[in-house]
């Protein structure tokens, strides 16, 4: 794991910019901070960031806000994870096409929606009640599984395919998505694979 550095880490390696930065953003913190933790005890509380590291060379992540899911395979080794979306490793890029399937259809979204907290617009955020369904581990001989890790390859395919223009909102960009794979059929595919998955 790395170590956690404050202001005078990076000053002490030469980083004068980062340190700089840092004792700016430290002496914000003491000045509007609402608690008596220091600024790198609370970005890392309950070791919430060093658990990233190391990081695994494939992560699956789904965010946890919002009224329709949305889950990716991450596998920049440079990436941290932001504390709205969560995160797990995965062993094989196939398992983590599979969760992201699972994690992104309508299917499970159904399927929890009356487990989600209630907005001014119905159903919002998902936090952890995606936890909450019967998802078998991912097993490369079960021939279901296999489907859906190559629906979520294909699903991928066709996301990628998407224009998403800089500084387009995040909302319309996840909608083109959606709508690029509901017109490629992938979506539909999905959604049944998923019935069968979780029997529903």
């Amino acid at each position: 794991m790395g170590t956690m550095l404050d202001a005078a880490g990076p000053a002490r390696r030469g980083k004068t910019g980062l340190a700089g930065w840092m004792g700016s953003a430290e002496s914000l913190w003491k000045e509007h901070g609402v608690s008596d933790m220091t600024l790198i005890e609370r970005w890392n509380y309950h070791n919430e960031l060093g658990a990233e590291f190391p990081i695994a060379p494939i992560r699956i992540v789904y965010s946890k806000a919002g009224t329709l899911p949305a889950a990716a395979i991450v596998e920049d080794p440079r990436a941290v994870i932001d504390h709205k979306l969560y995160w797990t490793s995965v062993t094989r890029r196939e398992e983590g096409l599979y969760l992201a399937a699972v994690l992104s259809s309508e299917t499970a979204r159904k399927k929890v929606e009356t487990l989600q907290s209630r907005g001014q617009w119905g159903a919002r955020d998902f936090d952890k009640v995606m936890f909450t369904l019967p998802i078998p581990r991912f097993d490369p001989k079960n021939t279901l599984h296999g489907e859906l890790a190559a629906a979520g390859a294909e699903a991928e395919k066709t996301a990628a395919l998407v224009e998403i223009p800089d500084g387009m909102h995040f909302q319309t960009a996840r909608r083109r998505v959606r709508e690029a794979l509901a017109e490629s059929g992938v979506a539909k595919r999905i959604n049944a694979l998923v019935r069968g998955l979780l029997r529903a």
